[in-house]
């Protein structure tokens, strides 16, 4: 009775797997990326981020209120920055802040924590002023046979 109930059981499932298989569903919900002639021209890489990469309490304190007071003065930030932290022994941490792999802000901060906001003000000014000068560069190089993304 078993071996009969098993047969049944596996006829089952093969007839189930076999009519999914008929109705070929699509994979993806939009068209298949094959059919837009082998170009990812729909994908882009993905702007305006700020990483976090900090390890201690007072770093991710500068990160927060940092990419808080960066988005109220950027709304439409483009470019990708990393909010870096090195703790040291005797000074507290050293914050660092990058664009792509340029470093545009670098700061001790001593474990009180009152001096964080000045230390964000600072950041952001400094970060502000790069970022108009990287966009003013970046219009005005010689793209007469590379695009911008490839310079």
């Amino acid at each position: 009775m078993k071996a009969v109930t098993i047969s049944l059981f596996a006829a089952l499932i093969i007839s189930v797997l076999n009519a999914e298989a008929n109705e070929e569903k699509p994979l993806e919900n939009g068209p298949p990326l094959e059919q837009k002639n082998g170009a990812l021209d729909d994908l882009r890489e993905i702007s305006g981020v700020v990483l976090d990469r900090t390890m201690t309490r007072l770093g991710e304190e500068f990160y927060s209120l940092f990419s808080q007071k960066l988005n109220d003065e950027f709304e439409d930030l483009e470019e990708n920055l990393t909010v870096k932290e090195r703790p040291t022994a005797l000074s507290g941490s050293i914050i660092t802040v990058f664009h792509r792999q340029t470093i545009i802000y670098r700061t001790a901060i001593s474990p009180g924590r009152d001096q964080i906001e000045a230390k964000v003000d600072d950041a952001i000014k400094t970060v502000s002023s790069y970022v108009v000068r990287w966009r003013i560069e970046r219009y005005l190089k010689d793209t007469f046979d590379v695009d911008y993304d490839e310079i």
